[in-house]
């Protein structure tokens, strides 16, 4: 964490100049990419981003879309693996080396984007030009824009939803049980536990409903019910705490009858998996049945336990006119300031996300394309379909809210963690731990903050 702030600083004291080249654009048209009329030497942009072989195949092959249909444009690929990306990004960023165009994380757009020298374009003026964001929601499109300046486009659309194992509870349905509620029905918190409760009676005491993860439950799921209790994102757009000591202690509550319901797993297990512990065995043996998990992990859930998924609905937590359910940029696609082409660059974005050809080479492996265009050249395609799809529609037909950059701060995320795991192993009540919470809540925010010049 150190580490990171002594990044941020120095990307905060030396930024980066914009410079923009004229270029020349067509009309775009529904999904269509956007060509410009350019001759002469072909125009040098580069592209980084960060994934396995098979991404990077698939972008490289997107990438190859593009300069087919744009030969004045000639572009390098950079892939990295996810450990580093960070801090290279962030240290080219500050001194003005990054590429044109980068790929970049939702987790840390808060850290760019109220930098007082500008280090990424505001992709804003690029549009109607070599840019369509029409194709874009509204909502889906605010979550990469900070200050009014559109940073980041998502490259693809994610979201937490509950999800089961189908093998698991048909076994469950086989002896006496039911099916869960899914998309379109409704159920309460208490219902899920009632739940939880006869599911783990008739499947044995080591079954849960949610999986312990590192990445998902308790630490998500906790952030998202301490935003419903607040009818909001429990902190704001503009970094300020938006939930009580009280919200914070009813949360820990309501985890603590979720864990002994069978909801989650064992107090235990639940702090083992977020210190890392590797808990994919749970779900290979069918022991924890769901997960409340990221559509764009369905595929890798299903394969951990060999069955097809099912979606649960969201449980109503008291506010129903806040249902938990929100569309978040997988990631996002950023612009250089210091690109010396940022016109080419943004056709090579436009390209990624609105040209049929390239999103049928790069399929899902950025997510569901963010777009409804692209998910119904991949629908068509066949690429998309199944349990990931009838997630992501539950997720679209039902998220309001936009994402705020602010919602998984890794400073905040780690006050959760340790002060959850104190309370739900009963080293610290309730009352203790929301003491603490709040007080590290407002330091964190207030730093971050006054780092960053938010009013």
């Amino acid at each position: 964490m150190v580490k990171k702030k002594v990044l941020l600083a120095t990307l905060l004291v030396l930024g980066a100049s914009l410079t923009l080249i004229a270029n020349g654009a067509s009309e775009s048209g529904n999904g269509a990419p956007i060509q410009s009329a350019v001759s002469g030497k072909p125009q040098e942009i580069s592209m980084m981003w960060w994934g396995n072989d098979t991404r990077h195949k698939a972008t490289n092959a997107a990438v190859q879309v593009f300069e087919s249909k744009n030969p004045d444009v000639k572009v390098t690929t950079m892939p990295n693996p996810f450990d580093g990306y960070h801090d290279k990004i962030i240290i080219q960023l500050a001194n003005g080396t990054a590429p044109d165009l980068m790929c970049f994380s939702t987790e840390w757009i808060a850290e760019v984007g109220f930098a007082k020298k500008a280090v990424l374009d505001d992709l804003h003026q690029f549009e109607g030009k070599e840019l369509d964001t029409s194709t874009f929601s509204p909502v889906l499109l605010s979550g990469g824009e900070i200050n009014g300046k559109l940073i980041g486009v998502p490259t693809g659309i994610s979201g937490k939803v509950f999800y089961y194992n189908k093998k698991r509870i048909n076994e469950y349905v086989e002896k006496g049980g039911n099916l869960p509620p899914g998309p379109g029905e409704s159920w309460t918190l208490d219902d899920m536990m009632a739940y939880a409760k006869d599911v783990r009676r008739v499947l044995g005491d080591n079954v849960a409903l949610m999986s312990a993860s590192t990445d998902n439950a308790p630490l998500h799921f906790f952030t998202f019910v301490l935003s419903e209790l607040a009818g909001k994102y429990y902190v704001s757009p503009t970094a300020r705490l938006e939930v009580t000591k009280d919200q914070v202690v009813q949360a820990l509550n309501i985890f603590r009858q979720l864990t002994d319901s069978g909801v989650l797993p064992s107090a235990s297990l639940q702090v083992e998996a977020m210190a890392g512990s590797t808990m994919d065995a749970h779900q290979t043996k069918g022991e924890w049945i769901g997960d409340y998990g990221w559509t764009s992990n369905i595929k890798e859930f299903e394969s951990k336990c060999d069955s097809e998924i099912g979606i649960y609905a969201y449980p109503v937590i008291g506010r129903p006119e806040f249902d938990g359910l929100f569309v978040r940029p997988a990631q996002f696609w950023s612009i250089s300031a210091a690109s010396k082409h940022p016109q080419a660059t943004a056709r090579l974005l436009n390209c990624l996300v609105n040209d049929s050809d390239a999103l049928v080479e790069l399929g899902l492996q950025r997510s569901v394309p963010p777009t409804e265009y692209g998910q119904k050249v991949l629908a068509d395609h066949g690429a998309l379909k199944g349990s990931i799809y009838d997630a992501t529609s539950y997720l679209l037909s039902k998220a309001g809210a936009p994402f705020s950059p602010f919602l998984n701060l890794p400073e905040m995320s780690d006050v959760i963690r340790n002060a959850y795991a104190s309370f739900i192993t009963g080293k610290e009540t309730a009352d203790e731990v929301a003491d603490k919470m709040m007080s590290r809540f407002e330091v964190i925010l207030s730093q971050i903050r006054k780092k960053n010049g938010i009013q």
